[in-house]
């Protein structure tokens, strides 16, 4: 069999499938051998591009169809205990591409297809925090490979799942508040990123596009296939502020659902811990202490509290000097101490790097933490040494 002038074959799309999807048709390579039969599930994400790249399916004529309808949601994703998280989220950053070009235009997605998609990604999020929290967060703080508009969806969707897990939420509100987080900008990602660099104060313009673009977002998400109302709810509120001074609205208190103000804390941080050119990032500590300031007033005070309590004083990915003089980044809280995590040194107090990091516990006085420092002081920081990490990736 071969691709002929009635087009037997046709070539599959990315938006035809994703991981943990059965095959609806069988699969072939350009010149009709046989790749895969239907029926077979994608296990991994590297038979996914395989697919995507060489394979073809029988044309068949167009039938009425029903929507592809999202009925059973995700439980949470199990990995295997020695998967690498930075590898799986730097993976996900690339998926997470791929979907916005097609809510902006660039694409299409099928009836339901994007929902089931980022639900996907979002049981993803959730399987790799239940693996390795600590890492997750870790990953927020160091992370500065991928533009603002890629990187800063994800870093909300991990803040905002760890606030769900703490408060208990069921698995369908987790699954709702996840897609808002990675989905809430989305109407801002054509200029996020010359944005985050634009320094001085907004234009009109800007200001216009950064005001309406929660209901902007609402609108593209509705366009895209997105039904869950709460979800499309969270992207329309997620700027509000409790004292009614947030956008688009104005809404106050509980008039905000709690949500919205779960992704909106966790959007703030994101933001906070992010550079500018104008501004180099905030260390952890000082984007915490104004948290805790604006509590009651910006925030929701009792989110804002289990937020604290999530993150600590010091949470990993902060980088901090020792009192032995040596510098490194926090790997792990210490439950109930949180002051005292455990650190990994990466260089000693004359400021020359170790040949392996040295794992401090902080709780012995020797290695207490004497202050924050700036990520930039410590050099170039791979976490995956950092956390002990295999480097290559595991499906």
């Amino acid at each position: 069999m071969a691709i002929n002038d009635e087009g037997d074959l046709i070539k599959i799309s990315a938006d035809d499938l994703v991981v943990g999807d059965t095959l609806p048709w069988t699969v072939y390579d350009a010149t009709g051998r046989l790749l895969m039969d239907s029926g077979n599930v994608i296990t991994t994400q590297s038979r996914l591009h395989s697919i995507v790249a060489s394979g073809y399916r029988l044309y068949e004529l167009p039938t009425e169809a029903d929507p592809v309808i999202v009925s059973d949601l995700p439980a949470p994703h199990q990995y295997s205990k020695d998967t690498n998280p930075f590898n799986e989220l730097e993976e996900m950053c690339f998926e997470l591409e791929k979907a916005f070009g097609g809510i902006g235009g660039e694409g299409s997605f099928k009836d339901g297809r994007l929902e089931k998609r980022l639900y996907d990604s979002a049981s993803q999020i959730q399987g790799l925090i239940k693996l390795n929290a600590d890492a997750l967060l870790g990953s927020i703080h160091l992370s500065n490979k991928f533009n603002y508009s890629i990187k800063h969806p994800l870093h909300v969707a991990i803040i905002s799942t760890m606030i769900a897990d703490a408060l208990e939420l069921p698995q369908d509100v987790q699954l709702a508040i996840i897609g808002a987080a990675i989905t809430a900008n989305v109407a801002m990602n054509a200029y996020q990123d010359s944005l985050q660099n634009h320094k001085g104060p907004l234009t009109e313009e800007q200001k216009s596009r950064v005001e309406n673009h929660p209901e902007e977002g609402r609108k593209l998400l509705e366009t895209a296939g997105i039904t869950n109302p709460l979800w499309l709810d969270i992207v329309l509120q997620h700027h509000e502020k409790v004292d009614g001074s947030g956008y688009p609205k104005g809404l106050r208190g509980d008039q905000i659902c709690l949500e919205a103000k779960i992704v909106g804390l966790a959007d703030i941080y994101s933001a906070m811990i992010s550079s500018r050119p104008y501004r180099s990032a905030l260390t952890p500590q000082r984007s915490l202490k104004q948290l805790f300031l604006q509590r009651g007033s910006f925030f929701d005070e009792s989110l804002t509290n289990i937020f604290l309590a999530e993150l600590g004083i010091y949470p990993p990915g902060a980088t901090v000097e020792l009192a032995n003089g040596e510098m490194g980044v926090v790997i792990k809280r210490k439950a109930p101490e949180s002051s005292k995590p455990i650190v990994s040194s990466i260089r000693d107090r004359f400021g020359t790097r170790f040949m392996h990091p040295v794992m401090r516990d902080t709780g012995d006085k020797r290695y207490s933490i004497k202050g924050d420092v700036k990520v930039e002081q410590l050099g170039n920081v791979n976490p995956s040494i950092l956390w002990g990490l295999k480097l290559m990736r595991v499906s």
